[in-house]
């Protein structure tokens, strides 16, 4: 518990010293306004630290609703150092295999509850039939990378858009979400995001775009039968222990 309440207490210090270089308000800071429903079969409800495993995971699927019927696992080569993405398909991945044996699993509860474990680490499909999305996320990576992602939070919350700022898998960048209450099209949704980059490097007077990689969705629409681009999964078991993949509170300073 010593050590816990340690890395809590350095954790909100860093937040005072961030909400301090960019000025937030508390109300700027304070938690997102609203429920977040996002597209889901029902609605997530209450979870706290109580609540059952179970309800967890459908709170998890449902404030993250992504595509189910396919999804992405992390791949590392002890050997070479090398990491990448590939779909999950059953059997696995094999040289040679024909394209038409090639069957992609579905994102299951049982996959959700595996990722939060740690016992694989998952990549998540934000475009949805009809090229919708009930989620838009901000990538930033480099030296500027929460600073960045802190004023387009700002810029988020300024415009009355519910968001929240997630530490990268590396603990070098950050993702900023914003959740719909329900599926928008993805042309729509990364108008928002771009609107809101624009308000960000406004907000902090400059912005090296070195910093800002993408959004996620990153297309408008998808013209072949390939799921688009992946992003990781937040709150990944293992990186949980490392301090990343998490979701800072700005609102707990």
């Amino acid at each position: 518990m010593s050590d816990l309440q340690a890395e809590l207490e350095d954790l909100k210090r860093e937040n005072a010293r961030l909400r301090k270089l960019l000025k937030l308000t508390d109300a700027e800071a304070g938690p997102a306004r609203g429920t977040q429903t996002a597209w889901f079969d029902k609605a997530p409800g209450p979870v706290d630290a109580r609540s059952s495993p179970q309800t967890k995971v459908e709170f998890y699927a449902a404030l993250f609703g992504a595509r189910r019927d396919v999804y992405a696992v992390r791949w590392e080569n002890a050997r070479t150092g090398k990491s990448g993405w590939m779909p999950a398909v059953e059997g696995g991945w094999r040289k040679d295999r024909p394209a038409s044996d090639i069957r992609h699993l579905p994102l299951t509860p049982e996959v959700l509850a595996a990722h939060l474990t740690g016992d694989v680490h998952i990549g998540l499909y934000p475009m949805l039939p009809g090229d919708q999305t009930c989620w838009l996320a901000a990538d930033f990576d480099g030296h500027a990378a929460m600073l960045d992602a802190l004023a387009y939070l700002k810029a988020a919350r300024a415009a009355g858009a519910s968001a929240a700022l997630e530490v990268s898998r590396s603990g070098i960048g950050a993702h900023v979400w914003i959740f719909f209450t329900g599926p928008v099209p993805a042309a729509t949704a990364r108008q928002l995001g771009t609107a809101l980059v624009r308000e960000a490097i406004a907000i902090r007077g400059r912005m090296d775009l070195r910093c800002y990689d993408r959004l996620f969705p990153s297309q408008d629409v998808l013209p072949g039968r390939g799921p688009g681009n992946l992003i990781a999964a937040p709150l990944q078991g293992k990186s949980r222990k490392l301090g990343t993949t998490l979701f800072l509170d700005l609102g707990a300073c």
